[in-house]
């Protein structure tokens, strides 16, 4: 999961005294303005309280909103093939509920009711791209609440399969070499072989141990084939880590004609 565009919507707090007798300060311009009283009571005044309020109802502590509207992007990944993008605007609406949630990180509290819309848009089986395009889209049609106060609107979803490796260009990837050209078959490409051998078998344990059932255990099984298919397409030369390591002992040989003892 990746996000974009989100802030702390509680821009400060103040400590408030009764004595000099002032008013509050008036909320900015795409602000509001939540005090705390002594007793935990939280009140918003559109315009801010008055001197006389400031000193009988003695609020202890004021919190300036945000309630600006902001353009955010959170993606999800879904089933291990395709991104969900979601864009639109978050904005608190309930200054006093954002006090009360301490919704200092925003992009949490979205991203938990998002997901949610997402998973309950999903069937349980593998979709077609084209029908997750639709579904996604009608699972966005309409404005979402989020709890704390926060409101996301001009929701739009965007399908795409998720980026992935092939098989040839993560061996490109594991064998570069920005110092030498390694040629098939050079000992420099053993630490990649091994490498894909510790991956397949940690897949395979994966799997035994969770089976392959439901989403995470077909990702697994995927995961195991793909290297297993990667670690077959190098060279044999570079099969054999231990022979191609540079530390390794030489192989025996049989004892020549002159070393022989009758």
């Amino acid at each position: 999961m990746s996000a974009d565009g989100f802030s702390n919507p509680i821009l400060y707090i103040e400590e408030l005294r009764r004595l000099p007798l002032n008013r509050s300060r008036a909320p900015a311009p795409g602000t509001a303005l939540v005090f705390r009283h002594r007793s935990g009571r939280l009140h918003s005044p559109p315009g801010g309280y008055t001197a006389g309020e400031m000193f009988f109802l003695g609020p202890r502590l004021g919190y300036r909103i945000d309630t600006t509207p902001h353009g955010f992007s959170m993606s999800f990944e879904v089933a291990a093939a395709h991104m969900v993008s979601v864009q639109g605007r978050w904005t608190v609406t309930e200054p006093a509920d954002a006090v009360v949630e301490r919704i200092s990180d925003p992009a949490y509290h979205c991203m938990i009711v998002l997901r949610d819309r997402i998973a309950g848009a999903l069937p349980p089986g593998p979709l077609p791209l084209t029908d997750l395009r639709e579904r996604m889209a009608g699972a966005f049609a309409e404005d979402l609440t989020v709890p704390g106060g926060l409101r996301l609107t001009g929701l739009r979803a965007h399908v795409a399969p998720a980026e992935t490796f092939t098989g040839d260009r993560v061996i490109q990837v594991l064998a570069a070499d920005d110092d030498d050209d390694v040629e098939p078959g050079d000992p420099g490409e053993a630490g990649s072989v091994q490498l894909l051998q510790e991956l397949a078998d940690l897949a395979g344990r994966a799997v035994a141990e969770h089976g392959a059932g439901g989403t995470a255990g077909q990702a697994l099984a995927r995961f195991q084939e793909l290297v297993t298919r990667m670690g077959g397409m190098l060279t044999p030369g570079a099969a054999r880590p231990d022979a191609a390591r540079p530390d390794a002992a030489p192989p025996e040989t049989a004892p020549s004609g002159a070393d022989r003892r009758g």
